[in-house]
This record gives C-alpha cells, structure tokens and sequence, in this order.
C-alpha cells in the first residue's frame, strides 16, 4: 500500500489535476467558440446588414449620354427588373423605354453620329459572343437590329464619325475566329430591315492584326496594331489610302509602349504616343513616310502622358494631362 506522503501518488494526483485543467480549458475554447460562430451568424442575419441587391443589384440611373446634335438624352434604367435603354428628349418629361431585353439587361449604350440610332452590344443567352445591335431611339416601338448576324461571331471596335453620320465601321471574326475584319455598315439601310445589303468587308486582317484605325477626314481603315508572336513586339502599320500597300511605320520591342494617336489634318504627319528612348511615354509629332521625330509636344519625366485632347476638325493638340500625384493639364491654346 501507499502511504498519502508517497512521490508516486502525488505525481498521479497532479497528473489528473493536470488533465482536468487541460478538459475545462478545451470545454471553455470550444464554448467562445460556438459564441463566437453564434455572434457571426446573428450579425450576418441581422437587418442592419446592407442587402446584397443593393451592393450588386441593377443601379437607379446609368450611362447617360448626350446624342450628337445634344436633343436626347439616353441612359440605362431597370424595365421590369432588366437593365434597358431609355431615352429623354432634352427640356421635356418624356422619358421612354427604347429596349426590350428580358434576359441579361444592356451594360452600355452609344449614339451613332445621325444622332437617332443607339448603339450596344448583346450576348446571346451568355455565351459572350456579344454583338452589335442598333435601333432607332427616335421612334417610337421601333425594333432593335443585329447589326452583325454571324453565329458563334464577335463584334469590337466600333467606329463612327461624324462627317460620315449613316456609316460606321466595326471588327468582326466572322470569316476566321482569330482574326478581326473590318466591315463597314450603312446604318439606314440596315435599320430598314436589310442588313446584309448594308454590311460590307472593308479591310481584311492578314491574321496579325490585333487593332484598326482610321483616318478622320477619309474615315479609311489606314492604321492597324500588329504584335509579333515570336518577340512579342508592337508594330504600327499605316497605309496612305484604302487602295495603298501598307507599311510599318514604327516598332515597339517588348517592354516598350506606344501607339498612333492620330493622323495630321496635312496629311504628311501624325502623333504618337512612345517610349522609345525614353522612361515614360512622350506625345510625338512624326513623319508619316519614314516615321522619323519632328517635334516632342509634351513629356514629363516622373510619368507618362495621359489624356491627350485633340481639336475635332484641326487635329491640333489643345491638351495633355499627366497624373504623378494628381492629375496637371497642360494647355496649348488661349480658348
């Protein structure tokens, strides 16, 4: 027998002193936490919680914009719980639905340059082969036209301009699935309900082109952005005419960015935003023929070039904004 004073049964005493310490500790952790799990459940539940439609619900009001001629004003509203495109005329009450989606609501909508025809693109139940659809806004009960009706097709990089207001012009990959063409859309005749007598190809992409351009005064296809799959290098391809053989006007190496801002009113010159030789992009004025530098318009060395604000019939440069800690403008005329 042991004696109460013996080693061996003060050892085993602490031992389940230790035991019962080490249950009412793990008791106590799992309590707070079954608390704390309570607590969560009942913040997550409460009402002062804000409501998931209203962080990821369809907004009141979006995407106002202004028609050309500045008589209407079109916007994004919910219609019967989708998002759909209204249209107001401006100084009046007359708001009205010009859409009737009922599926995947309209994200965005733009004016063609006859400031009467909106335009969006539209997926077909979500396959993300978005299209470009038009409708005249400025008619009542009018219906909305695929203004790309190829299966399994994709529209981008829509252009219009106002000095051809029934035309545009937009990439879509519908004679290969890698490669945007140029087609070139009469919008009238395409509203009227004959749309493949409206659309013709206007520039083939060769297969590398990633990104079209034109002209303003022509409204040609007269730049294209190639990239090289083997250096991943940037090239700008310009052409002097719709008939012309195009050429490579500047290369940008991987690392390096640039892009063609515009093509000069004299026909002779063009700006460029480049970093070639440089830290930060800088907004050129070059040579159309050889791609040479005539003049640096405007750089700054802690940061690139932001937005560059072009006269519409002149092509002049009227500013050029940069944001190194906040956005500064730099102005190039009186007005």
């Amino acid at each position: 027998a042991f004696l109460p004073s013996s080693p061996l049964l003060l050892r085993s005493r602490m031992q389940q002193q230790q035991q019962q310490q080490q249950q009412q500790a793990t008791t106590a952790t799992t309590a707070a936490t079954r608390t704390l799990e309570t607590r969560r459940m009942a913040t997550t539940t409460s009402e002062e919680v804000i409501p998931r439609e209203v962080l990821f619900g369809n907004p009141e009001y979006a995407g106002p914009s202004l028609s050309p001629d500045g008589k209407y004003l079109a916007y994004l509203r919910p219609h019967e719980g989708v998002l759909n495109a209204f249209v107001r005329t401006i100084g009046k009450n007359d708001d009205r639905v010009v859409t009737s989606d009922k599926l995947r609501g309209i994200r965005g909508v733009s004016w063609a340059q006859d400031s009467k025809t909106l335009l969006f693109n539209q997926d077909d139940g979500g396959d993300e082969n978005f299209h470009l659809y038009g409708i005249d806004a400025t008619t009542p009960g009018a219906a909305a036209v695929d203004l790309t009706p190829y299966p399994g097709c994709k529209a981008q990089n829509v252009v219009t301009n106002k000095r051809f207001p029934d035309e545009l012009l937009v990439a879509v990959n519908n004679r290969n699935p890698a490669a945007f063409d140029m087609y070139r859309v009469n919008l009238p005749t395409a509203l009227a309900g004959d749309v493949e007598g409206a659309t013709t190809l206007d520039t083939e992409n060769p297969g590398d082109v990633v990104g079209w351009g034109t002209e303003d005064s022509s409204f040609e296809v007269r730049e294209a952005m190639v990239v090289n799959q083997a250096d991943s290098s940037t090239t700008v391809r310009v052409r002097d005419s719709k008939k012309s053989e195009w050429r490579d006007l500047v290369t940008f190496p991987y690392g390096e960015e640039g892009r063609l801002v515009e093509f000069g009113a004299d026909g002779k010159t063009a700006l460029l935003l480049s970093t070639l030789e440089r830290e930060t992009t800088a907004l050129l004025k070059i040579d159309l023929a050889t791609g040479e530098t005539q003049e640096i318009i405007a750089a700054d060395d802690k940061c690139n070039v932001g937005g560059v604000l072009l006269d519409d019939d002149t092509k002049e440069v009227r500013a050029v904004s940069f944001n190194y800690a906040r956005v500064e403008r730099e102005f190039f005329d009186k007005d």
